[in-house]
């Protein structure tokens, strides 16, 4: 009786996936997701964290093109951190974070430790520690585990996360 049903289920599936795949593909189906889109999500993050009470700090983990999990600043870890422990995997290679500000060194760890292949950020440490989001010793280089292969970091022009963060009042 359980292989019936597992070939039933098979056959089901089977004529499902022709009967889709005959469709026409639309617009919404060719969107090739962009830096912007993803960036965008993480400020949305970030939006919901200070709607909340929190800091204007959001990431998110991107897998393969997809989002794989996002994370906001708590008062004891960052965004990143919280988005990678939301991504519940041990190993991000392939994954890049996009994140509204520049991590903290704290936050470059654990971005490093989780073997992530990028990271993406649109606020720099010097507009973060001006808006008193993080202290300047949040940002200490010398703390930077050498033990760990450095992850690339690369900052993004998005006017709508800069604004953000210059309209944010404590």
């Amino acid at each position: 009786m359980k292989k019936i049903f597992i070939t039933f289920i098979t056959l089901v599936a089977l004529v499902a996936g022709t009967a889709i795949a005959g469709l026409p593909i639309t617009k919404v189906d060719r969107v090739n997701p962009t830096d912007e889109i993803f960036i965008d999500m993480a400020l949305s993050a970030a939006k919901s964290n200070v709607e909340q009470g929190g800091l204007p700090c959001g990431a998110v983990v991107i897998l393969n093109g997809a989002l794989r999990s996002s994370g906001k600043a708590t008062a004891t870890t960052t965004a990143e951190e919280n988005a990678i422990a939301s991504s519940r995997k041990k190993k991000l290679n392939m994954a890049t974070i996009f994140t509204i500000n520049e991590p903290t060194t704290e936050a470059y760890n654990a971005i490093c430790r989780s073997g992530a292949d990028a990271v993406v950020f649109v606020n720099s440490r010097e507009d973060v520690i001006a808006k008193g989001i993080y202290p300047a010793e949040a940002y200490n280089d010398a703390l930077i585990d050498s033990t760990l292969t450095k992850v690339p970091m690369h900052q993004m022009d998005y006017r709508d996360a800069s604004t953000f963060l210059k309209n944010y009042k404590k």
